[in-house]
């Protein structure tokens, strides 16, 4: 009975534990999502017409888009900027069908399934397919390209479509959602782009208003000429000036404005002369390798991949071109400086490559895997083929519909690109001779393939790169970690860092809810999500921004969505009151000096200047910058007529049109066309920036991703 008792306790204690470790796993997960912690109670990552966009239905498809992704790219895990991309493309593609599909349903848009098929596979498939068969230099591969026209061969993508594997596939779906979406977007945009139109007489008037050009004389009396302390701004004046231009005052989403003082972790000299160590000893290493321990070797360095591709001379890296192209095999060359690391270059090997190759191929399948049942064949048919008789071969003894009919041929594949994540079948593919012949073993069946021709042969190079990453080391580390969080720990309140934060590399930055970027902070992630889920006045705790750095931050403001508050813009409305009653005093005295520049020019203490070859479109005034007010006034006056007082953004102005004159006047149906063309292109940013307003759209992106 103690025996069983005994067992009963210690399942109760092995159920706990497992309960514990549950927990620590739910937790760390929410930790890093930020799905408890960040955006609220409700886990909303955006609002679009009232309706939100929840967490964990987001975070379902955003999970699935990267899953794809991995698949189409044929990894198990994705780089932080690839999963970023991910997510930004799902959550922009969700917002857009939940933005415009209300627009498609109401206007009868959509995609059948025909027409999606068209622009897939069809005669002229979307630009998205067309860059799937694309090299890296923006070229149609040659296996998938027309030999008539250059373009792309449907024949071989429709081949390509009913064989391809998981990776292909994930790809393929990718495209064709983006392709789908794609043509909805530019089918209900050139709806509103053709409902565009600017009327004879506007483009009349607007093609007068360019031609017609000015020349000024004006007197200016700036802001900054006229003593702070000759006017009163009281704090009825302010909130007047904020009341009736609160329009100006607003903003379209929270924002945070955060100061942060950076603390480095660079290698000290100490860790230089560890690194230098460790680099004489791999060089050493590296140096006396067998031939085939070479690539073991480099991927256990910090290059933790090696290159299997033979380059042409060309494509070296310009550090190492010269010496190894003027090097044997096994030559080494370093230790040398480059992207913070040190490399060790070593040469491993030479060979006479041709830079293209064609080939054909014959498939005999294996009916429901017996493989040993027609090896035997397909051994016969790989011993007897010839370049001569291969078509004849193809043609009897092809199972593949795309290509017997054409003697096998396939086409042309380019060094170190169709076939890169092949190495192996790339090496004899491109190492044979005309009339080499391969067999490969697929899942369905044998392929038997030979080379047909060839591009003459160029030399190649073969580089291994070991390399050793200078970075600081661990203990450097932990004490520049100390003493920032010994920073934070005596600086935590918000008058302690502004004191302490001000005798340091003190920044000021304004961050966005859904910022991914920031000047100076490799990775803000991190500090956009505090910053959103803290209150004006905290101080955090060590933020790694990456790029070997911290930063102890200081939240100085949080501007919500809307209104800005009048205490927040307070210093800003001070000046403007300031700058309008200086206004009201100078246009007072040019008021009272007379009809004259001259005399208007005496009385303000200032000199008469001019200002030439002005039209209403003007952006700036030469040496003055924007003033919108003086252009406006100067095409309302005759020539001659000397303006009344003219509040601008420097000072008041008073100004006189010296001469007019026509320049460059064309039809105004050219100005038409333009302006119609220009109108349409901006159409669909502007519609759709003009919907999202309407639906009042809210992203919470930024933290949780």
């Amino acid at each position: 009975m103690s025996a069983l008792e005994t067992i009963r306790k210690r399942a109760k204690l092995l159920v706990g534990i497992i309960f514990l470790a549950l927990l620590v796993f739910v937790l760390e997960d929410a930790l890093s999502s930020g799905r408890f912690f960040f955006g609220g109670g409700d886990n909303t990552v955006a609002i679009i017409n009232g309706k939100k966009i929840d967490y964990t239905k987001f975070h379902v498809e955003a999970d699935n888009a990267i899953e794809k992704e991995k698949a189409s790219m044929g990894v198990e895990s994705l780089r932080d900027s690839d999963v970023t991309v991910a997510v930004q493309t799902t959550f922009k593609t969700m917002v857009m069908q939940m933005i415009l599909g209300p627009e498609y349903q109401k206007l009868g848009i959509n995609v059948p399934d025909s027409e999606l098929s068209d622009l897939m596979i069809g005669s002229h498939p979307a630009p998205d397919v067309y860059r799937l068969f694309m090299d890296g230099k923006g070229r149609i591969i040659k296996q998938f390209q027309d030999p008539r026209t250059g373009g792309l061969n449907m024949a071989m993508v429709l081949r390509y479509v009913k064989q391809m594997n998981a990776q292909d596939q994930a790809r393929w779906e990718m495209i064709e959602e983006k392709v789908k979406n794609e043509d909805l977007q530019s089918k209900y945009f050139y709806l509103l782009m053709n409902g565009i139109f600017i009327p004879d007489a506007i483009a009349k008037q607007d093609n007068d208003d360019e031609s017609k050009t000015y020349n000024i004389s004006y007197v200016l009396k700036r802001y900054t000429d006229v003593p702070d302390n000759s006017v009163t701004v009281s704090d009825e004046d302010i909130k007047d000036y904020y009341t009736k231009h609160i329009y100006q005052y607003s903003q379209q989403e929270e924002s945070r404005r955060v100061d942060y003082v950076t603390f480095a972790v660079n290698p000290t000299d100490s860790d230089m002369q560890s690194i230098k160590r460790d680099v004489d000893t791999m060089y050493s290493q590296f140096k006396h390798l067998k031939d085939n321990e070479d690539s073991g070797f480099i991927i256990a360095t910090d290059a933790q991949m090696f290159d299997y591709k033979y380059h042409k001379a060309e494509d070296l890296p310009s550090s190492i071109d010269s010496v190894i192209t003027n090097s044997k095999p096994g030559t080494i060359y370093g230790p040398y400086k480059e992207d913070s690391k040190y490399k060790i270059a070593k040469l491993l090997d030479v060979a006479d490559l041709p830079d293209s190759v064609k080939y054909s191929q014959i498939f005999i399948p294996a009916p429901n895997g017996d493989f040993d049942k027609v090896k035997p064949f397909a051994d016969s048919i790989k011993d007897a083929a010839t370049v001569d008789n291969f078509a004849d071969l193809a043609k009897t003894n092809s199972k593949d519909p795309e290509t017997a009919e054409k003697g096998g041929e396939v086409g042309w594949v380019t060094r170190g690109v169709e076939l890169a994540s092949n190495p192996d079948l790339e090496h004899q593919m491109f190492f044979g001779k005309v009339g080499n012949t391969i067999q490969l073993k697929l899942q369905q069946g044998f392929l038997i393939l030979i080379v047909t021709d060839q591009t003459p042969r160029i030399k190649s190079y073969k580089v291994g790169i070991a390399m050793k990453n200078i970075e600081p080391s661990t203990t450097t580390q932990q004490k520049v970690y100390a003493e920032v969080s010994a920073f934070e720990g005596n600086n935590h309140t918000s008058d302690a860092f502004e004191k302490a934060a001000g005798q340091m590399n003190r920044r000021v930055v304004d961050i966005g809810e859904n910022e991914t970027t920031l000047a100076g902070i490799e990775s803000p992630k991190e500090l956009v999500r505090w910053a959103y889920d803290k209150k004006e006045g905290d101080v955090s705790d060590a933020i790694n921004t990456g790029d070997n750095k911290y930063i102890v931050a200081h939240i100085l403001q949080v501007t919500k969505m809307g209104t800005i508050p009048l205490e927040q813009v307070k210093a800003e409305v001070k000046q403007k009151v300031a700058e309008a009653k200086k206004a009201e005093k100078i246009m007072a005295d040019m008021k009272s000096a007379g009809a004259s520049l001259a005399a208007v020019a005496q009385k303000v203490g200032s000199t008469p200047a001019t200002a030439q070859g002005l039209t209403f479109s003007s952006d700036e005034i030469p040496s003055l910058g924007k003033e919108d007010a003086v252009i406006g006034t100067m095409s309302a006056l005759n020539t001659g007529a000397v303006s009344q007082p003219i509040q601008g953004e420097l000072g008041v102005y008073v100004i006189k049109v010296d001469s007019t004159y026509y320049a460059n006047k064309s039809d105004y149906r050219l100005t038409q066309m333009r302006e119609e063309r220009d109108m349409r292109n901006k159409a669909p940013n502007e519609a759709y920036n003009a919907l999202e307003k309407k639906a009042g759209f809210v992203s919470h992106l930024g933290r949780y991703y």
